[in-house]
């Protein structure tokens, strides 16, 4: 897995937009699918136009992987899902998935402690 350095600089009403992926998958393999959207994400999507950053999520009850991806712009996001690599690899995650249920979002408000 990727080093735990983190790449988020999250900027409100900007043109970036951010992708949360909630996977569903079966305990036995939450650790199959981490390994495999790591190995994509450093493979991949590291290399296409637009891509800032990528951060994975488990949960605890081992049911979920959650991908937070970061994009420039809604239009990247787009032109990347038409790249046969990029496809190949959504369709190698859906496969270890149950379901999943992608949402592209924008950023509207940004609090710290």
């Amino acid at each position: 897995m990727a080093g735990a350095q983190s790449t988020i600089a999250v900027t409100e009403d900007s043109e970036q937009v951010t992708l949360v992926n909630v996977f569903t998958v079966a305990p036995e393999r939450q650790e199959e699918l981490l390994a495999a959207l790591d190995k994509a994400t450093a493979d991949v999507f590291t290399g296409v136009p637009g891509f800032i950053s990528a951060n994975l999520h488990t949960s605890l009850d081992g049911n979920r992987v959650i991908n937070y991806a970061q994009w420039s712009s809604e239009q990247a996001y787009l032109e990347a899902l038409r790249r046969p690599d990029v496809r190949e690899h959504i369709g190698h995650a859906a496969a270890i998935a149950e379901s999943y249920d992608p949402t592209l979002v924008r950023v509207r408000s940004v609090h710290h402690a």
